[in-house]
């Protein structure tokens, strides 16, 4: 499941899961706020599992993230 963040908090520490590839997202009207803590910044960047990088390079554009539903990366 993909993860969305601010610029400022970057990349997923921590995880069982490495999300090496990040995008931005096609939309910030969107009003999707960073999944990292507490932070309270609008998130601008989706961070993809290797799998899901490989299904972004097969034209997917949508990824699931925890609680926010769907979001649409360029």
């Amino acid at each position: 499941m993909a993860l969305a963040r601010c610029e400022k908090c970057g990349r997923p520490q921590g995880k069982k899961v490495r999300y090496a590839h990040s995008h931005r997202l096609a939309s910030t009207k969107s009003r999707i706020f960073c999944g990292s803590g507490n932070c309270t910044d609008l998130a601008i960047v989706c961070w993809l599992t290797d799998e899901e990088e490989q299904q972004y390079l097969g034209g997917e554009r949508s990824f699931a993230v925890p609680f926010r539903g769907m979001v649409r990366v360029m």
